[in-house]
């Protein structure tokens, strides 16, 4: 992981997450990720609280035909960086769950590296909005993401631990 970044900015239940990111040794990954293909170890290029920037190396090994990446791989691949955009804004005690999941095309998805960028646009207490763009190497627009995620204790989402 080439990411060089102070996790005390962060909140604690994002902290390991992130060790495990930049340690290169990622124990904790979620299954579902790991069975889709998805490598944020290799693709976080940049995270600060309430940014993420991915680089997915589109191979083609994910399209639907040839040039086209399947909508459903960059519906998975676009939920899980707007929600580590999403889980690098919280505070300590907090937790979220998507509430909707908006991605507009643009493009197809061709292979080659594509940017995929996302931002915390607006937080309130109890709601946060995310939107990311995925790029390609000349700086084209692909696709759009928009997204709602419920912000609440961690025990509402989580259950008591």
């Amino acid at each position: 992981m080439s990411i060089k970044v102070d996790p005390d900015q962060f909140a604690p239940l994002f902290r390991p997450f992130l060790e495990g990111i930049m340690s290169g040794d990622f124990p904790n990954k979620a299954p579902g990720l790991a069975k889709l293909g998805i490598k944020p170890e290799r693709w976080l290029k940049h995270v600060e609280p309430g940014h993420v920037r991915f680089v997915w190396p589109n191979e083609g090994g994910h399209d639907i035909q040839p040039g086209r990446a399947f909508g459903g791989w960059v519906g998975a691949l676009s939920d899980h960086v707007v929600s580590i955009c999403m889980f690098s804004a919280l505070k300590e005690g907090e937790a979220f769950t998507t509430q909707d999941l908006q991605i507009k095309f643009f493009r197809p998805v061709a292979p080659g590296d594509i940017t995929i960028e996302a931002r915390v646009i607006n937080r309130s207490r109890s709601t946060g909005y995310v939107e990311a763009e995925w790029k390609d190497a000349d700086g084209k627009l692909l696709v759009k993401v928009l997204a709602w995620k419920a912000i609440r204790t961690i025990e509402a989402i989580h259950g008591q631990r």
